[in-house]
């Protein structure tokens, strides 16, 4: 008799397990995309010592600052960021399960039309920059914001200067 009752013992012990287990892998999954931007957040932060490199959540921000990139009302990315652009695609491109939104800004001098299509120009050569270092264009899009969106004040020329720069959003892509 009780070796009958220890068989169904055995079988719900298994089935424990196996739910255990299958619990385990659904969180392991669930938890890549984390660990795989937490690695790539990691690399562009030891690598890109003139950008401002932060974390949210799932996705990364890296910013360049604006005398880094352009000149100011330019849109043709400096010389001299040329080789850390190589690195910081060759990162993007070890950790190819991402997309890149690339945003330009720029301050509120000047009229409205043109610092829209300034920004825009921004984005677009930091985009095109990237793809020169085999960075693929099916990962990156871009948007001009203008002066939408200051990250300080412009009523002070270095602040004007800050608000002067291109983005970049790595997101995680989920259909991978």
């Amino acid at each position: 008799m009780k070796r009958m009752l220890l068989i169904p013992r055995y079988g719900l012990v298994a089935l424990m397990a196996v739910v255990l287990l299958a619990s385990c892998a659904a969180s392991k999954k669930s938890s890549s995309p984390h660990v795989y931007m937490n690695k790539q957040y990691k690399e562009l932060k030891n690598i890109l010592n003139e950008a401002e490199v932060s974390i949210i959540k799932d996705s990364l921000k890296v910013i360049f600052p604006n005398n880094v990139l352009f000149a100011s009302a330019s849109d043709q990315v400096n010389e001299s960021i040329k080789p850390t652009f190589g690195h910081f695609a060759e990162i993007l491109n070890k950790y190819n399960k991402t997309k890149i939104l690339i945003t330009g800004h720029t301050d509120n001098t000047g009229v409205a039309n043109y610092n829209r299509d300034l920004s825009e120009r921004r984005a677009a050569s930091a985009k095109q920059l990237l793809g020169s270092f085999n960075v693929s264009n099916d990962r990156m899009f871009t948007w001009g914001l203008s002066d939408r969106d200051p990250i300080a004040t412009n009523d002070t020329e270095a602040g004007k200067a800050k608000n002067r720069r291109v983005e970049f959003v790595i997101l995680y892509d989920v259909k991978d």
